[in-house]
């Protein structure tokens, strides 16, 4: 059933239909855009989502990688659950290579575009309007408090030129929302903070490739993935072979060519098939501060990837993604609806409180100041050397496929300060500064 339309009063005052006006508006039909909308709409609110691309989920960037949490969250049903991971090898130079694993599934490859289509159904059943080939080119605050949003024509979002890019539409909206990644035009806009530091990914999907269906490798080479990693994959009946690094210090395309030999001993990859090619950037600072506003600008709140929330180091950013959506849904229809005051307010305070996401994305940060200081192979030997140790093989492990996001707190860096404090000899510089953090954050 359509959620019902609670129009404001001076509606008249913008000089447009009702039907041009909703209560928020989405931009962008990404896990974090398609969670809100579902939520925001089961409870009321007029919820229009506006999605650049042509069909939702046409264009996708990530991997899929899907922790089991996700499940506390979503029923997403078997279908899109490809791949069920509980092995992890990790592979780095001239080193034996590090393999964890247990009984319990923790990781799920997604088929990511099928994943992404079902949400939209959700929200859709819910009652909110998804419009596809439809960019935001940007959004004022008109004199009545209405969001005025200018919506481009479907050339636009297909990399028209200038001429193109004229408004084919304005809507209305009493609240706006940057669902639309790592460079939210909602935040250029809007004046809200934006994402600095980013990794440049890129990703081979090819066939033609024998590989375990439950293992996740992964290859840690400074000089073919600087402060990240290169990773092979299943994905449904094919493979994902994929890298990601420090954008300028290498090239994502020459470090995949070179991958098909680093993976020799798990994989014959000389007769596999590129079948699709992927690309994109991935946040990397962190939680942004300014990501809501409420003023004569605007009235508009960034989330997921758009807001920082993005679990780059463990490959989780889903899961922030998701919750993030479902949370602000609440937040937005009590502010819009009941006039709460300050719900949205409350909702970016007390967001670190759910499902432990504050200690998850305190320990992400760490994770990526490490591997951000990684200057060569040498300090990649030294980290993980660390974890090949019994001790740091029960950390990565528990930390790995064992311990739920919900059940993350502090005593993570306890642990990790007490693993370096028991092999002083493998670690330089770069990690007595690391244990310093550690100490200071235990």
């Amino acid at each position: 059933m359509p959620a019902p339309s609670s129009q404001p009063a001076d509606v008249s005052a913008s000089g447009n239909d009702s039907h041009d006006i909703y209560d928020v508006i989405v931009v962008g039909a990404s896990f974090a855009g398609l969670s809100f909308a579902s939520v925001a709409a089961a409870r009321g609110l007029r919820v229009l989502v506006l999605e650049r691309d042509a069909e939702v989920g046409s264009v996708v960037r990530t991997t899929g990688v899907l922790f089991s949490d996700v499940l506390d969250v979503l029923d997403v049903p078997a279908r899109y659950l490809m791949n069920s991971v509980r092995r992890v090898r990790i592979q780095t130079p001239d080193q034996k290579p590090i393999e964890i694993a247990a009984k319990a599934f923790r990781f799920y490859m997604a088929d990511v575009p099928g994943m992404l289509r079902w949400m939209a159904g959700e929200a859709t059943a819910r009652g909110a309007t998804i419009r596809c080939g439809s960019p935001f080119l940007g959004a004022v605050r008109s004199a009545d408090g209405l969001m005025r949003v200018s919506i481009g024509s479907p050339s636009a979002s297909e990399g028209g030129g200038a001429a193109s890019r004229a408004p084919a539409s304005d809507v209305y909206a009493r609240f706006l929302i940057g669902a639309d990644g790592a460079k939210s035009t909602v935040a250029q806009s809007m004046g809200l903070d934006q994402n600095t530091h980013f990794l440049a990914g890129a990703e081979w999907l090819v066939e033609n490739v024998e590989l375990s269906r439950e293992t996740f490798y992964l290859v840690m080479d400074h000089k073919l993935a600087p402060g990240y990693c290169v990773w092979l994959a299943p994905h449904g009946d094919i493979v994902a072979l994929g890298v990601a690094g420090h954008m300028r210090e290498f090239k994502p395309s020459a470090s995949l060519k070179v991958a098909q030999t680093v993976f020799a001993d798990v994989a014959d990859l000389s007769n596999m098939r590129v079948i699709e090619r992927k690309g994109g950037i991935i946040p990397t600072g962190g939680r942004l501060r300014k990501v809501y506003r409420d003023d004569e600008r605007g009235r508009a709140l960034l989330l997921g990837d758009a807001a920082g929330l993005c679990g780059a180091a463990t490959g989780g950013g889903i899961y922030p993604a998701l919750i993030s959506g479902r949370l602000a849904g609440q937040a937005v229809s009590n502010e819009v609806l009941n006039g709460t005051k300050g719900a949205v307010k409350n909702y970016l305070r007390d967001f670190a409180q759910a499902g432990r996401m504050g200690h998850y994305l305190q320990i992400e940060d760490w994770i990526r100041w490490v591997l951000d200081r990684m200057g060569s192979n040498a300090d990649v030997a030294m980290l993980y050397g660390l974890f090949g140790s019994p001790e740091g093989l029960r950390v990565l492990q528990q930390t790995l496929l064992e311990t739920p996001i919900i059940s993350m707190d502090s005593s993570f860096f306890g642990v990790v300060r007490n693993l370096l404090g028991k092999h002083p000899s493998i670690y330089g510089a770069a990690f007595r500064t690391a244990l310093r953090r550690v100490v200071a954050r235990a």
